[in-house]
């Protein structure tokens, strides 16, 4: 225990995993209730972190921690701030960390290193903040203090807007 309270890295690592944990917890309750019929849960290099199974059509999810503390926030507009770049380079040590703007259909932003409380704001990753060229996300997003549209705490709500760009 001492190892993960000492180690930055480690408190990511496991914030990172209880924040895929909780949002598994809520996928779960979602498909008990029938508003989704399946979800999986990956935890390998390469795969999404979450597939979703909603109104017959998969969704690819991603899910991230907003940053700690006053970093973790833009002065203005006062809005917290997310992280959205995978975990590692390639192995020839190229930069392929960037997400394409294609890569997932959706964010799930864990909001407890802000707020304490395992919660979740969603996001289509069409809305999304772009490159200048428009090929890849912006790594730093930005997250209003409450959520307002296209930022949503239901996650079938922002499935729903996707969902109208498939049809």
């Amino acid at each position: 225990m001492l190892a993960v309270l000492s180690g930055f890295r480690a408190q990511v690592d496991v914030k990172g995993k209880l924040a895929e944990l909780y949002m598994a917890q809520y996928l779960e309750h979602l498909k008990k209730n029938q508003v989704i019929e399946d979800y999986a849960w990956s935890d390998k290099d390469g795969l999404p972190d979450f597939v979703i199974v909603y109104k017959g059509r998969r969704y690819i999810a991603e899910c991230k921690n907003l940053r700690s503390g006053e970093e973790g926030k833009y002065k203005k507009p006062p809005s917290y701030k997310v992280e959205v770049q995978k975990t590692r380079n390639s192995k020839d040590g190229s930069n392929t960390r960037s997400y394409s703007v294609d890569h997932f259909d959706l964010l799930a932003v864990c909001m407890f290193n802000q707020t304490g409380k395992w919660a979740f704001f969603y996001k289509a990753s069409k809305h999304l903040e772009k490159t200048p060229d428009m090929n890849f996300l912006k790594i730093f997003q930005r997250v209003p203090f409450n959520p307002t549209t296209p930022w949503e705490k239901d996650i079938a709500v922002v499935l729903d807007d996707i969902a109208r760009d498939r049809n």
